[in-house]
């Protein structure tokens, strides 16, 4: 016949083991029966002697201090001089069962934190330099209007039309479009045609990077004031771009 083998709980300290009890029999740290949880610890500490494991002193002495406390129990009860209430044998272990208890739980929540965020790495926050942002003037949400017309026209962009799990092998593969080159191709464009519909200018792009960098482009022309927009007159919606002829700087170059 095979030998038999027991598996036995290995607890931090005395105290976390007569939390174990505690919770096992469902009884009230304020109210333990000392007599049922000694029983239990002393049979704990058999088990252990009887598995040869080594039992570290303070376990003996927390013995000790059940034993104490079962025997000061079975004496009349002891008035406290100073509140005029019965003093209770067991108030003092009860304390220290409650403070262990906040501290495993504290130990466990800083353990699931450790294990969330332990990899992460904290960046000071930054202040944005409102410098560059757009004037009042320029009515972004009429840019946007356009911008989202340009994209619903998916015969124009082709490649708007792949699947979007493919989007990042799509980026990966187009040729990056510098936004510099885009902004001289709109200065050009409104010193050849005049003053344009910004859905014309958009619709010449033939990728969504092409069109994604003329859209900043034409921003960064209205932040310096190298163009000026304007609502048509036919539709209040359509945006016309055109040069402005009164900027302290000429691009003759272009």
């Amino acid at each position: 016949m095979s030998e038999l083998s027991f598996k036995l709980e290995v607890y931090e300290g005395p105290l976390d083991l007569l939390l174990s009890l505690i919770t096992k029999n469902k009884v009230d740290i304020y109210d333990i029966p000392i007599a049922l949880i000694l029983e239990q610890y002393m049979q704990y500490l058999k088990e252990m002697r009887l598995m040869d494991m080594d039992i570290a002193g303070e376990f003996i002495v927390m013995a000790a201090e059940l034993m104490l406390i079962k025997s000061k129990m079975l004496l009349p009860k002891q008035i406290d001089t100073e509140t005029g209430e019965e003093e209770d044998p067991r108030a003092q272990l009860a304390r220290a069962l409650l403070e262990y208890k906040r501290a495993k739980e504290a130990a466990q929540y800083l353990s699931g934190q450790y294990s969330m965020y332990a990899g992460r790495i904290a960046k000071e926050t930054e202040v944005i330099d409102r410098r560059g942002e757009i004037p009042d003037h320029i009515d972004l949400d009429l840019l946007t209007k356009a911008m989202d017309r340009v994209l619903s026209k998916n015969s124009r962009l082709p490649d708007l039309m792949k699947e979007s799990e493919k989007a990042i092998e799509r980026l990966l593969e187009q040729k990056i479009v510098p936004v510099s080159a885009k902004i001289i191709f709109v200065m050009k464009y409104l010193r050849r045609n005049g003053a344009s519909d910004f859905d014309g200018i958009l619709l010449t792009a033939s990728s969504r990077s092409e069109l994604v960098a003329i859209f900043i482009g034409t921003l960064e022309l209205l932040k310096v004031q190298r163009v000026v927009m304007s609502v048509s007159e036919d539709d209040p919606e359509r945006v016309i771009l055109s040069l402005n002829l009164n900027h302290a700087r000429t691009e003759k170059a272009i």
